[in-house]
């Protein structure tokens, strides 16, 4: 048996949260595994009272959370033909941005990855020439195969914060010091911000976070 891909056309959504005021900034923020962006974006309502216009892009696969029916999540990715969908979800992020791009003319752009989310985020990263002015990892890290050294200048030239809770279950105080060390051996620092909480988008969080991001 001999296994075949064909590119076909997918329709994606995508959720945006509109602040009533003036548009100060832009964030995209991605959600985590099994997560819809109709429950995901909901905290991210703090940061439109502050002027930030949220695009939260939705994955491009979704399945019942449990059973053959019920909770509907999405995934950006599973091992299973793994580079086809990271090819897949970078061509759709950047299709995305481009149909978005006259409404941000000079606005500051803002990045955000939660959980797999934030693996999907450095991966659109490295292959986009957004000018990200900030990378925040919430509850998530830079992935495994993130090229430092020939993102060097980009990272460089971002503001990135990683966060994480207290009693976050996939990530204990170990695991946290050895991910910042990975980080460190390749002479990158960032800004590790903690909180009292588990593997969840908390609002009060993203406010710390923001406040992090707009006075640098």
């Amino acid at each position: 048996m001999e296994i075949q891909n064909i590119r076909v056309q997918k329709t994606a959504r995508y959720a945006v949260i509109e602040p009533k005021g003036e548009v100060k900034a832009v964030l995209y923020a991605l959600h985590g595994y099994r997560q819809l962006i109709s429950y995901f974006a909901q905290p991210f309502e703090v940061l439109a009272a502050q002027g930030v216009r949220v695009i939260a892009p939705e994955g491009l696969s979704r399945f019942y959370v449990a059973g053959y029916s019920g909770q509907v999540g999405a995934t950006w990715m599973t091992k299973e033909d793994r580079e086809v969908d990271i090819t897949d979800y970078i061509d759709y992020l950047n299709q995305l941005h481009e149909s978005l791009k006259p409404s941000m003319e000079g606005l500051p752009l803002h990045l955000l990855g939660f959980s797999q989310g934030g693996a999907t985020a450095g991966r659109w990263l490295s292959h986009c020439s957004i000018p990200f002015q900030s990378f925040t990892l919430y509850a998530s890290v830079f992935p495994n195969d993130f090229d430092f050294p020939g993102m060097a200048d980009v990272v460089n030239s971002m503001q990135t914060i990683i966060c994480f809770g207290d009693e976050d279950v996939f990530a204990d105080e170990k695991t946290i010091a050895k991910k910042m060390n990975w980080l460190q051996s390749f002479g990158y620092e960032a800004k590790l911000l903690r909180f009292s909480g588990k593997h969840k988008v908390y609002p009060e969080v993203l406010e710390m976070v923001w406040k992090e991001i707009s006075s640098a």
